[in-house]
């Protein structure tokens, strides 16, 4: 029996998701998108939403019947054997940890530029993976209430932020011109990173009370995503010129100025912080859960998978992973290793995880309706990686060496844990 204690609700699950989702993406991404492509921005941004519906729908699927705390490894391995899933867990291993530092990095970007301090570029991600990781020691329960604070605070920020440039500049139409295909390929294929974070989630499942509530949570989530990162570029299209050269630098902050005047700076500000903190201390805690079970699973040294007998929380896998994140992120934010390779690494690996869920829903649903759910995941997984050229494809070829690597080494027959087999038959 795990030793994870089921302490999460269904409100705490979807606060927990946005935290999750709800990072350095917001920060950056509608600003360049608008600057490329001027008013036709909400186009790329409008397919991605469409298109990554079926893959979640994949997730939620799975994370319904396979609650398991190695999530896409775990969902891989019963589908696929022991190669496939411990290859998929050491990707999405990697993947969170170079994600993880570089969205902290931005934050501490964004603060530096604000405050005039440059060495807060590097304080700030080193303070907020120790608050993060102090957090992830105290537990599930008290990460989730710090996730819903934060996330409350960052969307009322983003809405009223918005609605107060609409309201004082007034609507301007999003325009129906479709942009050159190349160009608008190259902004698709950056926005798909706003919609990722999903497959992060369900390293949390294990701890749900009541995994039948994960699908509702997973729509949830996503409605309130597309709702906000609907309002800001809305807001940028009436606010802020496409020519303006601070969109790939500080969208918000522009915006948060022509709304706000001079509380705009504070406000934002204030925004980063909460988007930022949130973030973060999810996905540590996504990540502790991940080595958690690739430990279980024995996958990774066995003293990672010790849990703290009064709260079932893996407090040793906690402070690894927040040791490793933070210098990470020292390295990072001080030059000594490329902040460009770090998101490009993590954002490439998160489509691919994506590719391994809808595979494996593929393999474990069966016949019928589930095969043009399939379809329509191969159809996205394919075109992205197509657009996105050789950083995706570094990527897949990642995981197919990973793959053959650990078919050749590993000889023992397949096996899964019997504590995850499908609850619903």
């Amino acid at each position: 029996m795990s030793g994870l204690q089921k302490s999460l609700g269904g409100a705490v699950g979807t606060f927990l998701a946005l935290s999750t989702i709800l990072g350095s993406g917001m920060m950056i991404l509608p600003g360049t998108s608008y600057q490329d492509l001027g008013r036709s921005a909400w186009l790329p941004w409008a397919v991605a939403a469409v298109s990554v519906v079926p893959l979640l729908y994949c997730y939620a699927w799975l994370g319904r019947r396979h609650p398991s705390a190695s999530g896409v490894a775990h969902y891989s391995e019963v589908a696929f054997g022991r190669p496939v899933g411990r290859s998929a867990g050491m990707l999405a291993t990697l993947a969170l940890v170079a994600g993880i530092p570089a969205t902290a990095i931005t934050g501490g970007r964004y603060i530096a530029l604000f405050s005039g301090l440059p060495s807060l570029a590097w304080l700030f991600p080193v303070a907020v993976l120790a608050l993060a990781t102090l957090i992830g020691c105290l537990g599930t329960n008290v990460s989730g209430k710090v996730q819903v604070a934060l996330v409350l605070g960052l969307f009322a920020l983003v809405t009223c932020t918005a609605l107060v440039a609409l309201g004082t500049h007034g609507v301007r139409a999003p325009s129906t011109a479709v942009p050159p295909l190349g160009k608008l390929g190259s902004v698709l294929t950056a926005v798909y990173v706003a919609f990722t974070g999903w497959e992060t989630v369900a390293f949390t499942f294990e701890e749900h009370k009541r995994p039948d509530a994960i699908p509702r949570i997973f729509a949830a989530s996503y409605v309130i995503v597309v709702a906000l990162y609907g309002l800001v570029l809305l807001g940028l299209f009436s606010t802020v010129d496409p020519d303006d050269k601070a969109l790939d630098q500080a969208p918000l902050l522009r915006l948060a100025e022509r709304s706000l005047g001079d509380l705009g700076q504070p406000v934002t500000l204030a925004l980063v912080v909460a988007a930022i903190a949130a973030n973060v201390c999810a996905s540590v805690l996504a990540l502790s859960r991940l080595v958690y079970g690739m430990a279980r699973s024995g996958y990774l040294p066995a003293p990672l998978a010790r849990v703290r007998h009064r709260d079932g929380n893996p407090v040793t896998s906690v402070l690894a992973v927040g040791a490793v994140l933070t210098l990470i992120a020292l390295l990072g934010s001080t030059g000594v290793m490329s902040f460009q390779l770090l998101f490009v690494l993590s954002g490439g690996i998160y489509f691919v995880l994506y590719g391994l869920g809808a595979a494996s829903y593929t393999k474990l649903a069966g016949p019928g309706a589930p095969r043009a759910v399939a379809g329509l995941c191969a159809l996205t997984v394919v075109a992205v990686t197509v657009l996105a050229g050789p950083p995706m494809w570094t990527c897949w070829a990642l995981f197919a060496a990973l793959w053959l690597t650990t078919a050749v080494l590993t000889r023992r027959p397949s096996r899964t844990e019997p504590e995850y087999e499908p609850a619903n038959r």
